[in-house]
């Protein structure tokens, strides 16, 4: 039974193994600088924002599907957000900052349907499908801003993100704490967890199994691109302004993380504890080559 365990959980001991070197390195290399609290309150403060969409776009890989559109979108529903947000900066600061959010989150799950639409109605390749809709999002943030930033956020809204609870946790960190949680429930303890790995697996066989395929297929797409605006909102904090080539950086790094924690766009595997450990590697790696003056972070 032992052994069944720890074969069962064997990735998860590579990734903390992988993660005792990385700290190992940098501590040698740069230990006086890597352990002082301001440097790991500043690693609470960064991950946040792409470790959200992260755990956004695992359900898509988790499915067996891709989505390259997420970011665009992510920006496109952050500059409307922002746009809204300008506009009545005389109403009370509270409700515009809810209504925004929610015109964000509207937009993204919009994208969402479009997506799923394309990928399970249509039957369009999911990265056909979703490139084109990252250079229609792409297009439409450009053309609404001229490829300008999009500043005016009420100051409650940008103070939010960095302040610190109890005078030590960010506000950013709990939020992804909290998502985080959410993500777990949904892939442990729901129906919706059980049928998303199945159809991951074996979409036929999951068809064959009662399970509407399509019906779950969009439906995790509108997921995907909701969690991953939320996490363009809290990078549209750290900014105070949205524009329409934010975050398109992470991209490649939000897929380099779920591969790393073994969640393959094959579909039907990975656990997301394993990527909690990979955000929280990667963001390690990135803090400690900053270290480096000599070094360029690229």
């Amino acid at each position: 039974m032992k052994a069944k365990n720890l074969q069962k959980h064997s990735y998860t001991f590579m990734l903390l193994g992988l993660m005792a070197v990385v700290l190992l390195f940098f501590t040698v290399l740069k230990g006086s600088m890597l352990w002082k609290g301001d440097v790991w309150l500043g690693i609470a403060m960064q991950f946040p924002e792409y470790g959200v969409v992260t755990l956004g776009l695992m359900f898509c890989f988790i499915c067996g599907k891709m989505d390259m559109s997420f970011m665009a979108l992510g920006d496109f529903a952050t500059i409307m957000a922002v746009q809204y947000m300008a506009a009545h900066a005389d109403a009370p600061a509270g409700g515009v900052i809810l209504v925004g959010i929610l015109i964000a989150l509207g937009i993204a799950a919009v994208g969402g349907l479009i997506n799923g639409l394309l990928v399970s109605e249509l039957d369009i390749p999911p990265v056909m499908a979703t490139i084109s809709m990252q250079l229609v999002w792409t297009g439409l943030s450009v053309a609404l801003t001229s490829g300008n930033t999009v500043k005016g956020l009420p100051a409650l809204y940008t103070e939010i993100g960095h302040k610190y609870l109890l005078g030590f946790l960010p506000v950013p960190l709990l939020i992804f704490l909290a998502i985080f949680a959410l993500c777990w429930f949904l892939l442990n303890h729901t129906v919706y967890g059980e049928k998303l790995y199945m159809v991951g697996t074996n979409i036929k066989a999951a068809e064959f199994s009662a399970i509407n395929t399509r019906r779950m297929v969009v439906g995790t797409y509108i997921l995907c691109d909701v969690l991953c605006c939320v996490g363009c909102l809290l990078m549209v904090n750290t900014m105070a302004s949205a524009k329409a080539d934010y975050g398109t950086s992470y991209v490649m790094r939000c897929i380099l993380i779920l591969v790393l924690a073994g969640v393959l766009p094959d579909g039907g595997m990975g656990k997301i504890i394993n990527v909690l450990f990979a955000i929280v590697i990667i963001q390690i790696i990135a803090t400690g080559v900053n270290m480096f003056p000599s070094l360029t972070t690229y």
